[in-house]
């Protein structure tokens, strides 16, 4: 689908009128482009050979995502479609029929909530790279970080939006589990992480 296109193209319909691509496939890009960085980095430095093989694995998994964002998000809006307004929602925006649209509201939620675990993990790596990595790409591992922490928060709200309208609670329950506490660790650690940038950049 994108991933296989220009960025110009993606760009173009990611501004157009149109349900997809969005918010979450946006989120996995920006992620794929923080761990982008990191590769990089790690290409230019000797030794780090381990973290070059995750972030290559993190990456490739992060491109899929943007287009599985779109996908999922295409059969949820046409499963939306097919359902008679009236039973999509009563009066408090909950949905009437949520045995119907569960299983697409769920696939929804998996590329987002995907692409917060993937960008928590590769933060971990990208506190590594700062340590190891060449110091003449320093600001590299910096945007790095900054491009992973935004792509969590920004993957985060798809995955919340998309939880509002699922009524097992069970699902919900182990979605926050892992979210909620990735939430702070992951202000914590970019916070940490540029600091350690901004040191080397200041010497």
């Amino acid at each position: 689908m994108y991933i296989k296109g220009s960025i110009e193209k993606y760009l173009d319909d990611l501004a157009a009128k149109k349900p997809a691509p969005g918010g979450g496939s946006a989120a996995a890009l920006q992620a794929a482009t923080g761990v982008a960085l990191m590769s990089m980095v790690a290409n230019y430095t000797a030794g780090t050979q381990g973290i070059l093989k995750k972030t290559e694995d993190a990456r490739k998994k992060l491109q899929a995502l943007i287009d599985d964002d779109v996908e999922a998000y295409g059969k949820l809006s046409k499963a939306m479609k097919e359902t008679p307004h009236h039973s999509l929602r009563s009066g408090t925006g909950q949905a009437k029929d949520p045995a119907k649209l569960d299983k697409f509201f769920k696939e929804a939620v998996e590329p987002p909530y995907e692409v917060c675990k993937i960008s928590a993990e590769c933060l971990k790596l990208c506190e590594e790279l700062v340590e190891r990595g060449n110091k003449n790409l320093i600001t590299d591992t910096a945007i790095a970080a900054i491009c992973l922490e935004g792509a969590f928060f920004a993957a985060k709200y798809n995955v919340y939006i998309n939880l509002k309208y699922i009524k097992d609670m069970d699902f919900i329950g182990e979605v926050h589990k892992v979210l909620q506490p990735l939430e702070e660790e992951m202000l914590k650690l970019k916070e940490e992480i540029l600091e350690k940038c901004e040191d080397v950049i200041a010497k």
